[in-house]
């Protein structure tokens, strides 16, 4: 259980030493909360970066795939694309 201290009863050493830590936490969670925003910001460039190479390899296969079934159609005449 939490007991709240009174730092004007505390000697300047230990109200020191409370401010202190007090501080040190304030300033960990700046810390974390824009540590966490540059992780955040990296995933949704990592997320568009794969999405450009997702729809590049997707067209490169889909144009593999109609230049085949071209050369295939050139080379037999009497098939059918579908």
């Amino acid at each position: 259980m939490r007991h709240r201290i009174s730092l004007a009863q505390l000697s300047p050493l230990r109200r020191g030493l409370i401010l202190g830590f007090m501080r040190a936490k304030r300033q960990s969670r700046k810390e974390m909360r824009a540590m966490a925003q540059s992780f955040d910001d990296e995933l949704v460039s990592l997320r568009q970066q794969f999405d450009e190479l997702a729809l590049a390899h997707y067209k490169q296969c889909y144009a593999a795939a109609v230049d085949e079934a071209l050369l295939e159609k050139a080379t037999r005449p009497e098939m059918w694309l579908h």
